[in-house]
């Protein structure tokens, strides 16, 4: 089977763990630097949350190459993960509760608008 490159949006999202102290401060004063209105899908990764810091979410924008699809949609899934843990261990915010979910490009359907036809009388 050959492999091929397929472009996935995930999202990443959890509950922030009664964050405290300076983990708390320093997350009040970064929110406007990471509110929800700014979510975008980037391959970096787009880390946000709301004022309250009750919740957040993490937005990557992950291409894979694999040989089937099934690989491909656990290799994105899973590479988002260690993303936003890795980024959320680093910064030392305790968390719980996440949830991920994954859509290949690749496999939507566009779908036009109808139009109407007028018709002649």
């Amino acid at each position: 089977m050959t492999s091929s490159t397929r472009t996935y949006r995930v999202e990443v999202t959890g509950q922030f763990d009664r964050p405290a102290g300076d983990i708390r401060q320093a997350l009040a004063d970064g929110q406007p630097d990471h509110d929800r209105a700014a979510a975008a899908f980037t391959k970096e990764g787009t880390f946000t949350y709301a004022p309250t810091l009750t919740r957040f979410m993490f937005r990557y924008l992950i291409e894979v190459d694999e040989d089937s699809a099934v690989e491909a949609d656990a290799m994105a899934v899973l590479t988002a993960e260690v993303r936003s843990q890795d980024y959320l261990a680093a910064q030392g915010i305790p968390t719980k509760g996440t949830r991920t979910t994954a859509i290949c490009l690749e496999d939507l359907k566009i779908r036009r608008p109808k139009t109407s036809r007028s018709r002649g009388r």
